[in-house]
């Protein structure tokens, strides 16, 4: 039996352009029209000035590994075949955090290494994030 992973929203309107971004490849982040306080998720409030709406804007998808976990165990029978794996806040800019999957053996990860967005299609209208580290010279990452 195939059991398909939990899959976002992508037409929910809070959250719509940001799925369409990484559908474009392109990493989107909401941004306070009033103080320019960018903000992810997305919230129909800014928490800096309490300004309705935002804009979307991208930012680089590329970034430091701030923290990780691996997981031994599938906490659902998705994810059986992919244990283990690992799973990371990425810290972009403007201090900006984005916890996703990162697609790199579990072992080799570790806090501090540079990390790059990565696009993954899962379904022709739902394209994931997930992280991979920046290999740099001789095939090792650093931080």
């Amino acid at each position: 039996m195939t059991h398909t992973p939990p899959l976002p929203d992508v037409r929910d309107p809070l959250t719509a352009p940001f799925w369409a971004g990484l559908r474009e490849r392109r990493l989107l982040v909401q941004r306070c029209t009033e103080c320019a306080t960018p903000r992810y998720p997305a919230a129909p409030v800014c928490p800096s000035c309490l300004t309705a709406g935002g804009e979307w804007s991208e930012i680089p998808g590329e970034g430091e590994l701030y923290s990780y976990v691996v997981y031994h165990r599938a906490l659902s029978p998705a994810f059986a075949a992919d244990v283990p794996y690992a799973v990371g806040i990425v810290e972009l800019p403007d201090r900006i955090q984005i916890v996703s999957r990162i697609d790199a053996p579990p072992e080799s990860v570790s806090v501090g290494v540079r990390m790059r967005a990565r696009y993954v299609d899962v379904t022709p209208e739902v394209t994931l994030l997930h992280w991979e580290p920046v290999v740099r010279g001789g095939g090792e990452h650093r931080g």
